[in-house]
């Protein structure tokens, strides 16, 4: 008996050797290890709807799930028609709500809380002065500093009066650049035009993106009056209103991450 059951051992191993596939509740196994769960693999060419229940492994030590050409060391395929999800993972139930799956540098997963949503506003400081065709940095009653690690967006609602002698009104412009402190390279900018007379109110709201911050970084504003009237460079372009009590007539930065 035992040399019976040596000899279909060595049969099969010679089988396997030469065809370099195993195949599991399946005739047609076309990959090194191939799982057909279903049994319903007809030919060596099996559709897709086959295929779902199938379990593979190729020779590039790649995992397919649902499919027979796994791309990634881990390839899942789902059912296009079905509402459950190809992948769940359960840990320790009821102890995790509200966590995300993160990964450190080393990639090793962990649960992590998920970051709240920050909102943070600062008013600018009154009376500030913007020369023409200098960048200036829009000072605010305390350093827009970045709370956590995130993406991040601001907005900057504007209000100032306009400066220079224009008669009639004049197209005039105004550069808004949003950077990292100590940091070279702006984040974002966007350039306004605008139709002013001197001592006219100039307003707008607009928002800049910051991209990917880090917790600790300080974020700038600078203005930069483009475009102006008669009287050249180095003249007073913009000017704040300079009465904090007024912070509607004063502008506004709106900080949060996204």
């Amino acid at each position: 008996m035992n040399k019976i059951l040596s000899m279909l051992l060595a049969i099969s191993y010679g089988w396997v050797a030469a065809y370099g596939q195993i195949g599991i509740n399946t005739e047609f196994p076309l990959r090194v290890f191939h799982v057909d769960g279903a049994g319903d693999n007809t030919s060596s060419n099996p559709s897709e709807a086959e295929q779902l229940n199938d379990v593979v492994v190729t020779s590039a030590g790649n995992l397919g799930i649902g499919t027979l050409t796994p791309v990634t060391k881990v390839d899942l395929k789902n059912d296009p028609i079905s509402s459950v999800s190809s992948l769940r993972i359960q840990d320790k139930l009821g102890a995790y709500p509200n966590k995300v799956l993160e990964s450190g540098t080393d990639g090793i997963a962990f649960w992590a809380e998920q970051p709240p949503s920050i909102t943070k506003t600062y008013a600018a400081v009154p009376a500030q002065k913007f020369i023409t065709r200098v960048r200036t940095r829009l000072v605010t009653d305390s350093d827009m500093v970045i709370p956590q690690n995130g993406k991040y967006l601001l907005t900057l609602r504007w209000w100032s009066y306009y400066r220079w002698t224009n008669s009639p009104s004049k197209k005039v412009s105004i550069y808004v650049y949003v950077l990292k402190r100590g940091i070279t390279g702006d984040l974002d900018q966007i350039e306004y035009y605008l139709l002013a007379s001197q001592n006219q109110v100039i307003s707008f709201t607009t928002s800049l993106y910051l991209g990917d911050c880090t917790a600790g970084e300080i974020v700038d504003i600078e203005i930069y009056p483009s475009i102006g009237g008669s009287g050249g460079d180095g003249q007073t372009q913009y000017e704040l209103y300079g009465n904090a009590t007024r912070p509607d007539l004063i502008p506004q930065v709106i900080l949060y991450s996204i």
